[in-house]
């Protein structure tokens, strides 16, 4: 690669009922053996290490707000599977919350009907 390419930063965002995406560009400032120096169009340099390209960033590491968010960095013409590996990945940690809620669920019922509160 050369500084004159673009490298696009893909977030996949669940909010409440709404699945919505981003799309945006960094350009392109200095590849070494190890990393990227990106810029966004406004904002400040970010470092990518190249082993994380095209891999899922959790924007959000805690379920609030009825809100979740995955971004990952990938070139132009992978933006589509990009899109689409997110969109699993959110599904996948959706899946991961309602098995723990279970989880959480069961040992309160059962913690209940001991106290006798069932």
């Amino acid at each position: 690669m050369n500084s004159s390419k673009t490298l696009y930063q893909v977030t996949v965002e669940l909010r409440r009922d709404q699945l919505a995406s981003r799309i945006i560009p960094w350009k392109l400032l200095v590849e070494t053996n190890r990393y990227y120096e990106l810029k966004p169009i406004t904002g400040s340099v970010k470092r990518l290490y190249k082993e994380k390209l095209n891999t899922a960033v959790q924007e959000t590491k805690h379920y609030s707000d009825g809100t979740l968010a995955i971004s990952a960095f990938c070139q132009e013409e992978h933006i589509e599977d990009i899109c689409a590996y997110l969109i699993e990945q959110l599904d996948s940690k959706i899946n991961n919350y309602l098995k723990d809620l279970e989880l959480n669920k069961k040992a309160l019922c059962s913690k209940l009907a001991i106290k006798g509160y069932s």
